[in-house]
């Protein structure tokens, strides 16, 4: 049985409610070679209030013009994902050694697939199909 999630549009961000970030416009001309497409420049601290929407967050985490900083993607797992967080926390695995995939197989996808569904269904966390042959041996 396979998991699938619902991929991440590039423009999620033009759904987004205004507090989540800057959309900067295509330039023109001259200056096209600095910024030919338009780009989402991601408002964090808005992101990290707890009150930004489901698809706000997403948007910040895969379609922003910079990488996500490193503090951003546990304190968004803790905020927006209460079900995976309890999951990873009662596990005793630190967030970072779950997000490089340094912990058991199952317990990596239950908690991606949980926060998954938490942040609307979206493919923001990647999840490994684990064999129903690991799924019989681990009930054991």
């Amino acid at each position: 049985m396979m998991t699938t999630f619902i991929p991440i549009p590039p423009d999620l961000y033009r759904h987004a409610e205004p507090d989540a970030g800057a959309i900067l416009p295509a330039l023109t001309e001259r200056l096209k070679r600095s910024r030919p497409v338009e780009q989402f420049d991601p408002n964090w601290g808005y992101v990290l209030t707890g009150l930004a929407s489901t698809g706000a967050v997403v948007a910040a985490l895969h379609c922003g013009q910079t990488d996500v900083p490193d503090h951003v993607w546990p304190e968004v797992m803790r905020l927006y994902c209460p079900t995976a967080w309890s999951l990873l926390t009662s596990s005793g695995v630190p967030f970072e050694r779950w997000q490089v995939g340094r912990c058991e197989a199952m317990l990596h996808s239950r908690v991606a697939a949980t926060a998954n569904t938490e942040l609307g269904g979206y493919a923001v966390f990647a999840v490994m199909d684990v064999p129903p042959s690991w799924l019989r041996s681990s009930a054991r």
